[in-house]
C-alpha cells in the first residue's frame, strides 16, 4: 500500500459495509435489464479484472498455498457464487431491502455450526441476539396484506442467509494460511463464474446467462462497488478480531434502507414494518457475532 495510511479493521468493515450496499442498489437497477444470473456473473468478471491488476503488486504468496486456495475456492462456492445470486435473485421476489434483512440474519447459521459441529454453549448475549433476529424475521415476514409476500418468494433471500453464514470463516482461514486477499478474491471470482455458467443450462430461459456487451460495461460501477467492499471486508477480517469486525459487517442493511429511499423511487416501498424489523435483526446479528 505504500505510504498511505491504512484504516482499522473496524472502520475497514463499517466501508465495506456502505460499499455493499451501493453495490446492491446499483444491482437492482440493472435487472431491469437482464437476468440476476448475467448481472452476477458481469459483476464477478468486474472484480475479477481488479484482482488481476493488484493481486502480483500487493500480495504476500508465502504460507500454506494449498489450504488457502481450498478455502478461497470455498468462498467462491458459497459467498461470491451461492450468496450473491441468491441474493441479486431474491432482489426482484422481494425487494433489496427485504433481501438485505435476511440476509443479515445470517449469524443464526454460524450459532447453530457451532452448537451442533463444535459442541459450543452460546451464552446470554448470543440467546439475547438469536431471540431479536429471529423476532425481526418474523416482523418482516408476516406483513399486512398489503405488502404480504407468498412464502415461496422468501426461498433465495433463506439460502443466501444461509450461505453468506460461513463466508467470513472461510475468508479468515483462507487468509490466515496466506495473506493473499487480492488473489483470494481472484481465485473465488473464477471458482463462483465457473459454477454459475456451468448451472445455467439448468435453469429456465429467462434467467439462463446471455452475453451482452452494454450490459457487461454497465457493470462496471457494480463491480467497482463489489470489490471496495470485498478488499475491505477481507482485510478486516485478516487483521482484526472476528468478533469486532464481523458485526461491523452485519450494518449494510441499514444503508441500503437510506439509499432505497433515495435511488429506488418507484421500484421499493420501504414501510415502516421492513424498517422496524431491519433495525431489530440487526441488532440482534451484532449481538450474536459479538457474544461469540
Amino acid at each position: 500500500m505504500g505510504d498511505l495510511p491504512i484504516p482499522p479493521p473496524e472502520v475497514r468493515a463499517l466501508i465495506g459495509s456502505f460499499f455493499f450496499a451501493c453495490n446492491q442498489i446499483v444491482v437492482r437497477r440493472l435487472m431491469d435489464r437482464e437476468s440476476a444470473l448475467t448481472v452476477t456473473v458481469g459483476v464477478n468478471a468486474w472484480m475479477g479484472v481488479f484482482a488481476i491488476l493488484l493481486s502480483p503488486w500487493i500480495d504476500s504468496y508465502s504460507g500454506n498455498a494449498v489450504r488457502a486456495l481450498l478455502m478461497f475456492a470455498g468462498v467462491g462456492l458459497v459467498g461470491n457464487g451461492l450468496a450473491r445470486y441468491c441474493s441479486y435473485r431474491s432482489h426482484l421476489e422481494i425487494g433489496v431491502s427485504r433481501t438485505n434483512a435476511l440476509v443479515a440474519a445470517s449469524p443464526i447459521g454460524a450459532v447453530i455450526v457451532g452448537m451442533v459441529l463444535l459442541g459450543e454453549r452460546p451464552g446470554p448475549a448470543v440467546w439475547l441476539g438469536v431471540g431479536l433476529v429471529v423476532g425481526g424475521m418474523i416482523l418482516l415476514t408476516s406483513e399486512g396484506s398489503g405488502g404480504r409476500r407468498p412464502p415461496g418468494s422468501y426461498f433465495f433471500a433463506l439460502v443466501g442467509m444461509a450461505a453468506f453464514a460461513f463466508t467470513p470463516y472461510l475468508r479468515k482461514a483462507g487468509l490466515t494460511a496466506m495473506n493473499s486477499p487480492w488473489l483470494g478474491i481472484l481465485v473465488s471470482i473464477c471458482v463462483a463464474n465457473l459454477m454459475l455458467l456451468a448451472s445455467s443450462g439448468f435453469m429456465p430461459q429467462p434467467q439462463r446467462f446471455r452475453w451482452d456487451a452494454k450490459v457487461m460495461l454497465a457493470a462496471f460501477p457494480a463491480g467497482a462497488m463489489a470489490i471496495g467492499s470485498a478488499i475491505n471486508y477481507w482485510t478486516a477480517l485478516r487483521d482484526g478480531a472476528l468478533a469486532t469486525t464481523a458485526p461491523l459487517i452485519r450494518m449494510s442493511p441499514i444503508f441500503v434502507l437510506l439509499l432505497s429511499v433515495l435511488f429506488l423511487k418507484g421500484r421499493e416501498v420501504v414501510t415502516r414494518r421492513v424498517v422496524a424489523s431491519t433495525l431489530v435483526v440487526v441488532a440482534g446479528a451484532v449481538l450474536v457475532t459479538s457474544g461469540r
